[in-house]
């Protein structure tokens, strides 16, 4: 699955949600939320995160 460049994704591998940076060589690259050092994963384990985990990673959801 593909997905589109600042959606939040659960990386199961790491055990946390990443801002999705982008998407080459077959990997995705996310950044955390609230900042920080990127991170290559496999795309095969993301799925979109869940509204609790947005929150928990410090995502502020738009009014």
């Amino acid at each position: 699955m593909t997905y589109r460049v600042g959606a939040y994704v659960w990386d199961p591998a790491e055990g946390k949600v990443g801002e999705v940076r982008d998407e080459r060589l077959g990997r995705v690259y996310l950044r955390p939320p609230c900042g920080g050092l990127e991170w290559a994963a496999r795309p095969k384990g993301l799925r979109l995160a869940t509204k609790e985990e947005r929150k928990e990673a410090g995502v502020v959801e738009p009014a």
